[in-house]
This record gives C-alpha cells, structure tokens and sequence, in this order.
C-alpha cells in the first residue's frame, strides 16, 4: 500500500512537470519595449510631410525603453518569484521514542506561516502545492487601466514644451495589461535531527502576458494648423488618430529554488521557539519572469505553542532581496490554527511585507509635464499627468490567509486556501487560490 502511494504521488508531480514546460515563443521582457518602438517610433514615420514629426516622439520611445521597460519588467518578475511557499510544518506528528504517527488529535498546523514544530529525525514530508494568480492591480489600480502619457521632444530647444504648435502634442498609451501566473511547488522537508529541518521547494512556473495596448494623439496641431502633425495614418488632413497594439505572450518553466532550513531550539511548557533560514536560489529565467536573478535570503524567528486545539503562532523576519528595483523587506506572520473536527483543521494568518528602501521603489513615469500652449488669444498653460499610477516611495502590503487543512489517513493531508489583500500596496491578485497535498513517510 506505501509502495502504491508513493508511485501515485511522484506520478502526479512528474505529469505535473510536463503540464509546466512548454516551448518559448518570445521572451517576456521584450513585449514592453516592442510595443513602446512600435507605437512610438514605427507608427508615428507616417506622421507630417514626409514623416519629418513622426520622429519627434523619438526622444519618448527611447525613455520609455530604458524607464519603463526594466521597471515594468522588475516588477512582474519580482512579485511572481516572491509568492510565500507553504509552511515546512509537519501535519502529522510523530513519537520520537518510536517513531510512529500519532493519531491525529491536534490541529495539522498552518498554510503559510510556520511553527516551532519539527519533523523529528528520519521523517520525511513531500508534497506539492498549486497556485493560481491574476495580478490585476498595482496600487489599487486596474492594470488594464495604466496609462503613460509621452510628451513631444523640445524641438526649440528652450527648455520648455509649448514655443512650437508641434510640442503641445501628446499621446496616451494605455497598456490593457493582463497578467496571469500559475505556480505549482514540488517539496521535499528531511527531520536531519529531532530538531533540524531540511526542506527543499521546486517551484515551476507559467506567466501569461497579454493585452491590447491602446494609444490615442492628443492633437493640437489639428485644430490650431488644420492638419495634423502628429498621427497614425496617411492623410493630415484626415488623420487617424489612434492605433493598437495586440499582445498576448506565456511561457513556462523553472523558477528560484528555495532551500529551507528550521532549527527548533527551546521547548517550553508556555512557549516554542524555532528559526528559518530561506534562500531563493536564482535557477529561474529572469528575463522570462520566472525569477528575479539575484539570491534573496530570508532569515525569521519562530514563536508558536500547542494550548489544546488552537496553536497561535507568530514569524517575524528579514528579507534580504538584491534583485534590482526590489527592497529588502521586514516580515510578519501572525495567526493561528485551530482543530475544527478530527483530521480537520482552519488556518487564520496576517502576512504583511514592508519595504526598507526607499531608493528601490517601482517607479513609473512620475510627475507632470509643463505645456504652453499658444492660443488665439494668448497662451494657456497645462499640467500634464505622465501617469496614472499613484506615487509612493513604498509598496507595503498586508493580506489575510483563510484556509484548511484535511487529513484523510495519518499520512496524507489536503489544503485549501486563499489570500487576499487588505491594502492596496504592490502588484496584487484580488484573491490567490492555493491548493495542495502533503505525504508523509
């Protein structure tokens, strides 16, 4: 019966290896700068007589490709790496003395969070867990809704935007952005000693990137000259004033291995202490999304303790993250599990992630422009929003884990879970499912 249990588990994980891998079309972090130079740059050749104001948006597209591009691209790669792994805690519990399973009699322990508990020496735990994410807001912002807005390049060179009805232009891009993430976990924890804890977590990962991105000439050359400087179409004194740009771009494969070691160091009769040290190890393909590039170590103290059914526990942290455009963290992890039934149990957690530094904030196109525009009677002066996406020198965010464990046999627990946001910091999904099994030997 072990024997055919096991064949069944690893036969899952392999089919689910194979699900993963699919052949690369285009690598991610070009779909930006693609659509940046098509717009901006191809498009706009058309514009004016012969072309000549097509250029002027030129200045535009090479800051959107050295700004916007990278940090769009950190962002993605960032937030779908980082995704929290299930806990390293053992479900079932087991007599050091004998090394048995206990029946189940106690709660089977948290989703995301850890406790102070071991494996106990010899004990193995594998497993694997799936998550689904749409990450559709940034900020509280719709991803489909970001907008940039470029402004026309300086052709006076005067240091302002206005002098020439050419430079009162502009044009709106809206990305139409939908990002979607599948991750499915295959792990491994070893009790190396009763109170040591090795753990290794595989992670294989699918991005979906897709949109169609909208760009729309704000023109004022049209109504100020009659014809159009500024278009996306043959005729000036017809123009066309808008034009899209379809994506639709997904991959898979391997992401940042993590290896995890917890050391219980006090069992106390009021309280259990343990540590966890987590290192994210770069395997996966930054330039895909499917890792960040750089390792990030995470170092967290472990505070739990057993009070009948319910086991209350708290992981404070560091995040220690080099990757680029990514900020070391300070971590938290607060909740409890809580036995509801025999071999069931629910999982309650606060997670939260606070930025450290400053210098390491996504940013976006900030601030405005200045535009003079020279009307009939004079001039009028405009502020333009480079972007929609609200400036912050942080991306902080708290969520809340609602999920539960079953335990069907003594061996093999089951989970679900979700996670949603309780603010509106970083890219987020709206709810993340995570669902998963775990098998104990």
């Amino acid at each position: 019966m072990k024997i055919r249990l096991r064949k069944k588990f690893f036969l899952c994980c392999f089919v689910g290896t194979l699900f993963f891998v699919s052949p690369v079309s285009a690598q991610l972090n070009e779909v930006f700068g693609t659509i940046f130079n098509e717009i901006l740059k191809q498009r706009l050749q058309l514009s004016g007589s012969p072309g000549q104001h097509g250029t002027h948006f030129i200045e535009a597209a090479d800051k959107a490709d050295s700004e916007l591009t990278p940090a769009l691209n950190s962002l993605i790669a960032n937030n779908v790496s980082s995704f929290p792994l299930s806990s390293t805690t053992a479900g079932v519990t087991f007599d050091f003395s004998t090394g048995k399973p206990v029946s189940i009699t106690e709660s089977l322990g948290p989703i995301f969070a850890e406790t102070a508990q071991t494996l106990g020496k010899g004990k193995i735990n594998v497993g694997l867990n799936f998550t689904s994410l749409n990450l559709s807001k940034f900020r509280g912002l719709d991803t489909e809704e970001i907008r940039f807005t470029f402004n026309h390049q300086d052709v006076t060179n005067d240091g302002t935007l206005g002098e020439s009805p050419n430079e009162s232009d502009t044009i709106d891009l809206l990305l139409d952005m939908d990002i979607n993430s599948s991750i499915l976990a295959l792990f491994a924890t070893v009790g190396v000693t009763n109170n040591l804890d090795i753990g290794l977590a595989i992670p294989l990962i699918n991005v979906g990137l897709s949109g169609i991105a909208r760009a729309r000439v704000n023109s004022f050359t049209f109504p100020a000259l009659d014809s159009a400087n500024h278009h996306f179409g043959q005729d000036p004194f017809n123009p066309q004033f808008g034009t899209t740009s379809p994506y639709d771009e997904s991959l898979s494969g391997l992401g940042d291995i993590a290896i995890r070691l917890k050391y219980s160091f006090l069992r106390a009769r009021n309280l259990d202490l343990a540590a966890l040290l987590d290192i994210r190890v770069p395997t996966g393909d930054k330039d895909d999304f499917l890792g960040t590039g750089k390792t990030t170590v995470r170092l967290s103290g472990i505070m739990s303790k057993k009070i009948g059914n319910l086991t209350p526990h708290l992981n404070i942290g560091f995040d220690r993250r080099t990757a680029d455009l990514d900020s070391d963290e300070f971590e938290f992890t607060a909740g409890f599990d809580h036995k509801i039934a025999p071999g069931v149990t629910f999982a309650f957690d606060i997670l939260g992630e606070f930025d450290l530094n400053d210098d390491e904030t996504i940013v976006l196109f900030p601030g405005t422009k200045t535009i003079t525009d020279r009307v009939p009677n004079g001039t009028s002066v405009r502020q333009v929003d480079l972007s929609n996406i609200p400036e912050r020198d942080n991306d902080n965010s708290i969520s809340a884990s609602f999920g539960f464990r079953y335990a069907p046999s003594e061996r093999v627990i089951l989970l679900g879970n979700i996670l949603v946001p309780l603010n509106d910091g970083g890219l987020r999904s709206t709810v993340a499912g995570t669902y998963g099994i775990t098998v104990s030997f």
